[in-house]
């Protein structure tokens, strides 16, 4: 993917930082070079300088890097954002525990869908915990698809593209008919996926709007046999009672 020519240095930062983020046992140049495509060299003038400054830390034998002890210790004394955060938390597990599925919060983070949080339901009690934050595809994720009907319509074919020529099946047989797609998606205020970005995996996503623009997702997920089982209607209504408490938090 080219490079974004509209993003500044500090909005390349923030791409870079959050990709680091999403690999909490380090990552390497070409990796980030991928998850934010930006080119080796503006990932490598950023991730170097952001060590210098302390955020980062690198292993001296792979070079991955990973967030410094010290940048968690400057978020973690910030007792406000602390606080909201406990709040959107309970909000998440709130949904979990009425939906009886996973529930979580997603942003758009340049190519991808980003999970920032989840929660499980009582189903999925005693599973291992999914790794979080974690990028997802923006095309295959119902999340993905709230923020991208709502957002550029030219970024989302573009993302289209790029997923439908990275060689896995892809239900959607092309640009056009994905477009349509995510204009059914703002005629009902949700989007749904199911067994598209993983087998038996269904999920269904409303908009977090923020003044004029939907910069959130929040979710809910469950094997495609149990969430056929659910009303919808409950589940969208879930969904967006939290994405109204959400909005006011975030």
């Amino acid at each position: 993917m080219n490079e974004r020519k509209d993003a500044g240095l500090v909005q390349k930062t923030v791409h870079i930082v959050r990709s680091v983020a999403t690999h909490p046992d380090g990552v390497g140049l070409s990796e980030v070079a991928r998850d934010t495509g930006f080119s080796k060299a503006t990932c490598f003038r950023i991730l170097t300088a952001l060590e210098d400054e302390g955020w980062l830390v690198s292993d001296p034998v792979t070079r991955h890097f990973s967030l410094s002890l010290g940048l968690f210790m400057l978020v973690s004394s910030q007792h406000t954002a602390a606080r909201r955060s406990a709040l959107v938390d309970d909000v998440l597990r709130g949904v979990a525990a009425e939906v009886e599925e996973a529930a979580g919060l997603d942003r758009l983070d340049q190519q991808a869908a980003l999970v920032l949080r989840e929660f499980s339901g009582p189903h999925q009690i005693g599973h291992t915990p999914r790794a979080v934050p974690r990028r997802l595809s923006a095309v295959r994720t119902s999340t993905g698809r709230v923020m991208l009907a709502y957002g550029d319509r030219d970024k989302a074919r573009e993302l289209f593209e790029e997923d439908a020529a990275s060689g896995r099946p892809l239900a959607i047989k092309d640009a056009a008919a994905f477009d349509a797609m995510l204009d059914e998606v703002l005629e009902r205020g949700y989007a749904v996926s199911s067994d598209e970005l993983e087998p038996g995996l269904t999920a269904i996503a409303v908009p977090v709007r923020i003044d004029d623009e939907v910069p959130y997702s929040t979710w809910v997920s469950g094997p495609t046999f149990r969430m056929r089982e659910r009303e919808q209607a409950h589940v969208v209504e879930a969904l967006r009672g939290a994405a109204e408490r959400l909005a006011v938090l975030l």
